[in-house]
């Protein structure tokens, strides 16, 4: 009567016992949620256990109702990721977890449709079931770009295996009635897991792929693929291969062939741009014109990759093989913090006073033996305490505009798009600044990242805000000059030629810019006043921008000395 020893229902019996299962569930708790979701499909997914047709349908019902989840999971990293590793760790495992959960459990259940060749109510899920799975390969895809992971040969291999039994059935173009409030097809979920793979250069951000995610189903329903190419240099996909969409090249093609013509998604991107662009023309002081701005730069790359016309990057200089290594120094606050000491102490002095051995050398010798060893170390040791962990980096290439560089995983996962990076010739003395504009996971403790060179020449600064003497304010008779401000910035200088002059500019803390304010820019050798002047790019932490020298009296005029720029050998 009242219960006692009673036998809770599985969740996933059915359809309806799904949707009961979800409502009892702690709505506000998304991650609460997903692990008892990732129970229960576990438990469904388990070798030797029994399941049924209406087991699938509540878990196509279940995973219709997850989609919440997966948005909640998904707005939590994006906006608190970058808080800290271990926040960052925990909702990328979720959301990672959550696919391989659902994939898992699908794989099951292709097994029991294999088992029941015969059977009509299994044979006539199939089509949806497919499709739920080459969609979370999709969603496991976007989840591995996030940290600029490439999917391994082997996935490629199942997504394409899933594509072809679809095509054996001929059930790739049926319309999928799901859950979901539309109509889907097979291909049309296989062409949007291959256009997102094929978009993503390494340049796109979590936030980036996200909306292009959403967008995809948009741009790619009229999109088709056929036997036949539309164009020499049209898209491919081979189904017996582990690759991704490729451009067609001169050679003649082998295998399981399949072409697409990528001119209708090509169409929409740049009608898109061409609105935005009017947008930003006719309203250039509103609001929107950074997002604008910012999701004008998102299209054109965009359109650039899935262009059914090949068209080479024109770059301002060829890149050339770079062979050696390069110290690196990786964030604004540390980058500052390690130019500060370097400039309060340019060369480390040995302390030999304080050692019997020290002391005789001096006596006997006049000096320290190894003293330059002794001195290497100190900067070693100095670097290493605000460098990232790994050791130097190896470079790849070299181009007028930037460097292509290889560092380990240890130091690749503190860094994303948009981070500033210093980096030198190992053993040189002169650094160079660049913004991480691409990245690439190769292998599980190597990546690759593609640095934009901004300043050949770098120099820790003080940026003093001077306060103008209250004279309404006084002691004794005396009026009183208000203390003042000061902040750490990045005074850059950018020689693109040689004999031309260094273009000069700041990096600043984000929080410390505002248009045309007026500091006293100060060195260890002069004092320059300037103001802000045009605003070149800004990001979360830091703003890079143009400055103006202003003319106050008694003051120094002399712009902070340029070293010579740094190179590869």
């Amino acid at each position: 009567m009242f219960g006692f020893g009673k036998t809770v229902k599985d969740p996933l019996a059915d359809a309806r016992s799904a949707e009961r299962w979800f409502s009892s569930q702690p709505s506000a708790d998304p991650l609460a949620m997903h692990a008892e979701l990732l129970g229960a499909l576990g438990t469904i997914a388990e070798r030797g256990r029994s399941r049924s047709p209406s087991a699938l349908e509540a878990v196509f019902r279940a995973d219709t109702l997850a989609l919440g989840v997966r948005e909640a999971l998904t707005a939590q990293y994006i906006e608190h990721a970058a808080r800290s590793s271990r926040i960052e760790h925990q909702l990328w495992s979720a959301l990672f977890d959550h696919s391989q959960a659902f994939l898992l459990a699908y794989t099951a259940f292709m097994q029991d449709v294999s088992d029941h060749a015969q059977n009509g109510k299994w044979q006539a899920l199939l089509p949806e079931l497919i499709e739920r799975q080459i969609v979370h390969l999709g969603l496991e895809a976007k989840v591995r770009l996030y940290r600029y992971e490439q999917w391994i040969p082997a996935k490629w291999a199942e997504l394409h295996g899933l594509f072809s039994l679809a095509c054996t059935r001929q059930i790739e173009r049926r319309p999928i009635d799901a859950e979901r409030g539309r109509s889907s097809t097979i291909e049309h979920a296989y062409l949007t897991v291959l256009i997102l793979q094929l978009m993503n250069a390494g340049n796109l951000t979590a936030r980036h792929l996200e909306w292009v995610a959403r967008e995809l189903d948009e741009w790619c329903a009229p999109l088709r693929l056929t036997l036949e190419p539309s164009s020499v240099s049209s898209f491919y996909v081979d189904l017996s291969s582990r690759e991704g969409l490729k451009r067609r090249s001169p050679a003649p093609l082998e295998g399981r062939v399949l072409f697409l013509d990528t001119r209708p998604l090509h169409a929409v991107l740049t009608q898109n741009i061409v609105m935005i662009e009017q947008k930003i023309r006719h309203q250039p002081l509103s609001d929107k014109t950074p997002r604008r701005t910012d999701q004008l730069t998102l299209l054109t790359k965009l359109a650039a990759q899935v262009d059914p016309e090949y068209r080479p990057f024109a770059r301002r200089g060829e890149r050339t093989a770079a062979v050696g290594v390069v110290d690196a120094i990786v964030g604004f606050p540390k980058i500052a913090g390690y130019l500060r000491e370097e400039e309060r102490d340019p060369l480390p002095k040995v302390d030999t006073g304080k050692s019997y051995g020290g002391t005789m050398e001096i006596a006997v010798f006049g000096h320290v033996r190894n003293e330059d060893d002794r001195r290497r170390e100190l900067a070693r040791r100095r670097l290493a305490a605000f460098a990232p962990p790994g050791g130097p980096w190896d470079a790849k290439d070299v181009s007028q505009t930037g460097y292509r560089l290889v560092a380990p995983m240890s130091a690749a996962s503190l860094v994303t798009l948009n981070t500033l990076t210093a980096i030198r010739p190992h053993g040189h003395t002169y650094w160079a600044l660049g913004i991480v504009r691409r990245m690439k996971r190769l292998t599980a403790d190597r990546a690759e990242i593609g640095l934009q060179v901004i300043a050949n020449t770098i120099i820790s600064v003080d940026l003093i805000e001077q306060r103008r003497t209250d004279a309404d304010y006084s002691v004794d008779g005396e009026a009183v000059t208000v203390g003042m401000r000061s902040f750490h910035g990045l005074f850059l200088a950018l020689r693109k030629k040689e004999g031309e002059n260094a273009v000069q500019s700041l990096i600043v803390p984000a929080s410390e810019y505002q248009p045309a304010r007026r500091f006293r820019l100060a060195t260890s050798r002069s004092t320059t006043p300037i103001r802000f002047g045009r605003l070149i790019e800004q990001q979360p932490d830091w703003v890079w921008a143009a400055i103006e020298p202003q003319d106050l009296p008694g003051s120094s005029q002399s712009p902070p000395s340029i070293a010579p720029e740094a190179g590869f050998s």
